[in-house]
C-alpha cells in the first residue's frame, strides 16, 4: 500500500472484531488511508500430516479473513482501500510486527475477557504496551457508528 501509513486492524472472525474492523474503515475514509486486515493463526501439527495440515491452515486462515471483510464491506458504502494478510504466529505477536509502519492499530476487547487475560493475557494489553503506533481498543459491546 504506497501513500500515507495505514491503520492495521485484527480480524479473528469475531463480532467484536468485525466491529473494529467497520471503526478502521471510517477512520481510513476520514484520514484518506487504506486499512490492513490481518488475522494471526496458530499451526498445531498433529502428527506426520504437518506439511500438508500447515498448507490447508494457510489456505483456511486467508478464507476467515477473507469472508470477516467481506461481510464488514458489503454492509457499506464506499470503502478505503484494503489489503488482507493472514499470519501464522500469536496474535499480539503479528499485529505488533505488521503494525509497525502504520498510523494507527485497532483492536478489539472479546466477552469473557478478564478470565482469559488473568490466565493467558491479552492481545490488547501486549498491544497497547508494547505498539510502536497509537493504539484504539474498542470495548466488547461498544456500537459503532457505520459509513
Amino acid at each position: 500500500m504506497s501513500g500515507p501509513k495505514p491503520i492495521v486492524v485484527g480480524v479473528d472472525g469475531s463480532d467484536e472484531a468485525e466491529r473494529a474492523l467497520g471503526w478502521a474503515l471510517d477512520e481510513a475514509l476520514l484520514r484518506g488511508c487504506g486499512v490492513r486486515a490481518v488475522h494471526a493463526w496458530v499451526f498445531e501439527p498433529l502428527g506426520d500430516t504437518a506439511p500438508t495440515a500447515l498448507r490447508e491452515a494457510a489456505r483456511w486462515a486467508t478464507v476467515k479473513l477473507a469472508r470477516a471483510v467481506a461481510a464488514v464491506v458489503n454492509a457499506r458504502g464506499k470503502t478505503p482501500p484494503i489489503e488482507q494478510l493472514a499470519v501464522e504466529g500469536g496474535p499480539a505477536e503479528v499485529l505488533l510486527r505488521y503494525s509497525h509502519d502504520a498510523a494507527l492499530l485497532v483492536v478489539a476487547t472479546h466477552r469473557g475477557e478478564r478470565l482469559r487475560k488473568a490466565v493467558l493475557g491479552s492481545v490488547s494489553d501486549a498491544c497497547v504496551r508494547r505498539a510502536a503506533v497509537p493504539v484504539v481498543v474498542l470495548p466488547a459491546g461498544a456500537t459503532v457508528p457505520t459509513g
